[in-house]
């Protein structure tokens, strides 16, 4: 029995093949493939959440054994012009709006609801502190409606060139803490760390007691083992923090969806395995 739980991600729709979302096809499709190679669960990447039938989605998923770990909500930004600062309110109100849509299905399959970039940037304004509030009283007022949904919302670390506040893992670890609701947590995220943190064992540390929700990606969002990511630390930082929960691959399906998805699979449980054996061997 491991240590975490394993998803893949996943659009059920038609998205670009540089998109970090690895498979791609009907929830039948996906469903097939991930258990084959052995994920225990999915994380759905998508917009405009009520186009689907999750009670649907929440069978088939079970049927095969496997759960619905999160719904990425970034699309909703690209495809659809949302965003939780923007300076039209009611693009703001939409946006908020569009997330209660997406708790009120993460609901039904027992998904977290991921909130990243949808923040979007700041842009060095003398006024930030506006935006920052936009963006916390939208939080709280999502944390507020997903609890009577009994749902959590995970805030993610995202790259400074997609969003400039909110980058390292102390910030977000602190934003959480402050807004004083138990269900948001922290989301861990590889690709953005390996860029905005630099001691990867301190930075999990901090966030060890809000950390529910990890992603991994090497570099040039490649399936963990494909670039030069020490992902043997990572495991090992998780280990020390006694973190139990989720890692979701986020990766560009290369070279096939497949094989992303498969070779991303057994490399991390070789690297969970090799962790346990290091950590364990220190003991004696």
């Amino acid at each position: 029995m491991g240590i975490f739980q394993y998803g893949v991600t996943c659009s059920l729709n038609e998205v670009s093949e540089a998109a970090a979302i690895t498979l791609r096809g009907s929830i039948e499709q996906v469903c097939d493939d991930a258990k084959k190679i052995g994920y225990d669960g999915l994380e759905i990447q998508l917009a405009n959440p009520l186009q689907y039938d999750w009670e649907h989605i929440k069978k088939v998923t079970e049927d095969h054994g496997l759960k619905v770990a999160a719904f990425a909500t970034g699309r909703e930004m690209g495809e659809n012009g949302l965003c939780l600062i923007s300076d039209d309110a009611a693009v703001r109100r939409a946006t908020i709006d569009r997330i209660k849509e997406h708790i009120d299905c993460a609901s039904i399959v027992g998904a977290k609801v991921i909130v990243g970039s949808l923040r979007a940037k700041l842009l060095g304004r003398p006024d930030s502190a506006k935006y920052e509030k936009y963006h916390r009283d939208a939080i709280l007022e999502l944390a507020d409606y997903a609890k009577t949904k009994n749902t959590e919302i995970v805030v993610e670390n995202i790259l400074s060139y997609i969003s400039d506040y909110l980058n390292t893992m102390a910030q977000v670890t602190d934003f959480v803490t402050g807004l004083e609701r138990d269900n948001v947590k922290v989301h861990l995220d590889t690709y953005s760390m390996m860029m905005e943190d630099n001691d990867i064992f301190g930075s999990v540390e901090y966030c060890a007691k809000e950390l529910d929700y990890v992603h991994f990606a090497d570099t040039a969002r490649y399936y963990p083992g494909g670039g030069n990511v020490d992902f043997k630390s990572f495991m090992k930082a998780l280990m020390k923090a006694e973190y139990h929960g989720w890692i979701v691959i986020e990766c560009v399906p290369l070279p096939t969806a497949w094989d992303c998805a498969k070779n991303s699979y057994e490399y991390m449980k070789a690297m969970e395995t090799a962790a346990r054996i290091e950590l364990a061997s220190k003991r004696f």
